[in-house]
This record gives C-alpha cells, structure tokens and sequence, in this order.
C-alpha cells in the first residue's frame, strides 16, 4: 500500500487546489466537447428508438398476419365453423374414452381376440 505522504514529509496538494479557477482538469472535459457527445448520444437514443418502434410494429403485423393465416386455414380444412367442430370432436373423443375406460376388460380382450383371429386367417 502507497503512503499518501511525498518525500519531503509533506502531504501532497489537494488535485482541486492545483486547478486555477475556469481551468478544466482535463483537457479532454471541454464544455463544447461534452455537449457535442451529449448531443450526438441524445440523437443515437433517438434513433434507437424509432429502430425499436419499427421493430415492434413489425412483429405486431407478422403476428396478426400468421393469426389470420391460421385461421384461413382452418376455415379451408373444417369449413364455416371450424372451432365449433374442433370442440366437437375433441367432446366426442373424450366420451369415447370414457366409454371405453368404463368397459370390463374381458370385454375388451374379447374383441381384440376376435380382432387377432380375423387378421390370422386373412
């Protein structure tokens, strides 16, 4: 660890006291510089922005454009009320396993039995 103290014994000046009053520490720090960053970062965000608005609004339209795609396509497939007849079908096979869960399995083997023995003699 560095002591803070220089040869003489003495603690160093303070870095704010060195600096003549108007005079920027750095010669880099220079107000007009500074404002020119801040203008050009304010105009950069800007920018960014209007990129990500236009992003935003593309997805948006990509998006409905595949929902009304998706649904075309249903309507082609299943006709005028295709979720009507999705709901349908989707009843009509759960009743079915009910049905068939309900059943005894001897029942069941007996007809998967006969099943077997009519592709056999085929």
């Amino acid at each position: 660890m560095q002591s803070s103290i220089n040869r003489d014994g003495f603690l160093p000046p303070d870095p704010d006291e060195l600096i003549e009053e108007g005079e920027l520490p750095f010669a880099d720090a220079a107000p007009d510089k500074a404002d020119t960053g801040l203008t050009a970062l304010q105009r950069e965000l800007r920018l960014l922005r209007a990129r990500i608005d236009i992003l935003r609004e593309d997805a948006e339209a990509a998006l409905k454009a595949k929902a009304t795609s998706i649904d075309a396509n249903a309507h082609v497939q299943l006709g005028d009320y295709p979720w009507l007849k999705l709901a349908a079908a989707t009843s009509a096979a759960f009743v079915v396993a009910r049905i068939v869960r309900n059943l005894p399995f001897h029942a069941l083997f007996a007809g998967f039995a006969s099943h077997l023995a009519e592709t056999r003699r085929r």
